[in-house]
């Protein structure tokens, strides 16, 4: 059964290589291929477990490992301020869980410092890919005492005629730790109540961390989450070491089956160096002499400085990413600027297709020249005792690799136009029950006339519309937009202005995917609006018909996302559209 279940991935995989897969069917798949998959484990762990596990050795009752208690918490010597240090050490995290988890962890420390009474002066977290960090300064040696009052039974029960105290006030005065004479009377609502005034006095700061400081680090959630082990915790990646430290004595502490102790892990090019820390302060330091630089901050400016001299080398200039830039400083310990090249043949590729690769698929700065790519990139590799020439050797041939591919796709698909990859479209399945790509296409088409008349448009602009709504998903169909997905429209306005279309239909085709996401730009032109209204109504309406739906924080399909974008079109271009009759305008072409 796993056997069959890897045929199905590798048939996807040679698909979709293909494009014979449409996008909105690719999601289905890939639930299809992860269920069956974890039914066949589950199948699997029952039939080993039926027949006793008989590959296993015996475990000798001997030899069954004891764990030991933690020990009891120490409070280091002083009266204070002292300073807490967590590391979080594990495996590989993703740029995105990376900046997610760092605003957990200071949110659930604070809190967690907060409710356990410990006042601080400064907070700090950072972070690697391997680690997360917490440095808190300022911590008092206990928590502050804490008045309580507790409010017990009315004065008339708790008091007989005498004004003795009866049974109901003595249990009370006992379940407070105090005596009857130490209750007093308050009225509350109108109403007197014996209460009992007590002060709760502070515990050591360590005994207070050693009970909060797993749950800081169990608050920790992620949008997609792993378990390893039998602890049955879940984590962007496993777990593998704990540093806790208050001053220079660890903190006790037991998560997901990994104990706290006072030794890091150093650069893993340089293999990982076991490091010992033997106070809070000395951290940064130690990490610093085990190649890890844990600012993010300065590792984005190193590699801000570093590029740019790299790139002035060779009269060049690193064009500002903001995003990308965090990504490789996140992707990096310490990070070691490498200068590559590139033939200057594959310059004759339109330039978004060269910045695709370099940034999306290889993550390396592309160096330009008033606005123009050069032959050259940089490269952020992890580690300064790299070999820079290896590495630059191998980075330089990826890309050679890259780009051969590129100029392939790119030479095949301008051997005809754009229209010509129009009826390929019928091999891309839109939606099982809402037919192929090019079926949609057909409805875009008839809806796009609609909404030209219902938007005012003149004659010419509605034939520019319909024009572009046939053409608008035809880049699918080009080999460069199956291997670059994430250049569909950009290509399709490149390969349409080729075939000689109208200016204004070439940039309906890339403007119709606009707005991506909340906060981007919004099509100029008429066409593109139109076209890219008639795209998401018929996303809306087809797949809500036939039963698809948003549930839960789950949007496989981006049904909000498309709901959203037509409200920003509209919003943002002031555009007075009836929606009832548009939608009903959609649903009539399914």
């Amino acid at each position: 059964a796993h056997d069959y279940v890897l045929k199905c991935s590798h048939a996807f995989n040679v698909l979709d290589a293909r494009g014979a897969v449409g996008v909105t069917e690719r999601a289905r798949f890939f639930v299809r291929m992860r269920d069956l998959a974890r039914r066949v484990a589950a199948l699997y762990v029952e039939q080993r477990e039926e027949l006793g596990y008989p590959f296993l050795p015996a475990p000798s009752p001997a030899a069954e490992p004891v764990t030991a208690p933690l020990p009891r918490p120490v409070q280091p010597a002083g009266d204070g301020p002292h300073t807490l240090l967590l590391e979080v050490g594990c495996e590989e995290l993703p740029v995105d869980d990376l900046g997610t988890a760092l605003d957990q962890l200071r949110q659930a420390l604070g809190e967690a410092l907060a409710e356990g009474r410990l006042a601080y002066e400064t907070l700090q977290v950072l972070s690697t890919p391997r680690r997360l960090v917490a440095l808190v300064r300022g911590l008092p040696a206990r928590q502050s005492d804490e008045q309580r009052v507790a409010r017990g039974p009315a004065a008339s029960i708790a008091y007989d005629q005498e004004g003795q105290p009866t049974r109901a006030a003595q249990g009370f005065a006992r379940s407070q730790g105090l005596t009857p004479e130490d209750l007093e009377i308050r009225s509350f609502d109108g109403k007197d109540y014996v209460v009992a005034e007590r002060v709760e006095v502070g515990r050591p700061a360590s005994e207070v961390l050693a009970e909060r400081l797993p749950s800081v680090i169990g608050a920790l959630s992620f949008a997609r989450a792993m378990r390893w082990n039998a602890s049955g915790a879940a984590f962007s990646r496993p777990l593998r070491w704990y540093v806790a430290l208050l001053d220079d004595v660890v903190v006790p502490l037991e998560y997901a089956g990994v104990r706290s102790g006072r030794v890091s892990r150093g650069n893993r090019s340089l293999g990982s160096p076991a490091v010992a820390v033997s106070r809070a302060e000395d951290y940064a330091a130690a990490l610093a002499d085990a190649g890890v630089m844990l600012d993010g901050a300065d590792r984005e400016e190193v590699i801000r400085r570093e590029a740019g001299r790299l790139a002035a080398e060779v009269e060049g200039e690193i064009a500002e990413d903001a995003d990308l830039l965090r990504e490789v400083a996140n992707l990096v310990e310490q990070p070691l600027l490498i200068r590559g090249a590139f033939s200057e043949e594959y310059l004759r590729l339109p330039d978004m297709v060269l910045l695709a690769v370099m940034r999306k698929h290889q993550r390396y700065l592309p160096v330009l020249r008033d606005g123009r790519l050069l032959p050259y990139f940089v490269a952020v590799a992890n580690g300064a005792n790299l070999d820079a020439d290896a590495v630059r050797h191998g980075n330089e041939e990826v890309l050679r690799a890259r780009y051969a591919d590129a100029a392939f796709f790119y030479d095949a698909d301008v051997g005809k136009p754009l229209s010509a990859y129009t009826p390929a479209l019928a091999t891309l399945t839109f939606q099982e029950r809402l037919g192929s790509v090019l079926d949609k296409v057909g409805r875009l088409e008839r809806l796009a006339a609609e909404l030209g008349e219902m938007l005012g448009l003149a004659e010419g602009e509605r034939e520019e519309s319909v024009r572009a709504a046939g053409l608008a998903k035809s880049d699918l169909a080009t080999q460069m937009v199956v291997e670059l997905t994430s250049l569909q429209g950009q290509m399709g306005r490149h390969y349409a202005t080729l075939s000689g279309e109208d200016p204004a239909v070439a940039a309906a085709i890339e403007e119709h995917y606009l707005p991506r996401s909340a906060g981007d730009r919004l099509p100029e032109t008429m066409p593109g609006v139109v076209v890219g209204l008639a795209d998401r109504l018929d996303s809306l309406v087809g797949l809500f018909a036939v039963g698809v739906k948003p549930s839960g924080a789950a949007d496989p399909w981006g049904l909000r996302r498309a709901a959203l974008g037509l409200v920003q079109m509209l919003v943002g271009k002031v555009l007075s559209l009836a929606l009832p009759e548009a939608l009903a305008a959609a649903a009539e072409t399914l």
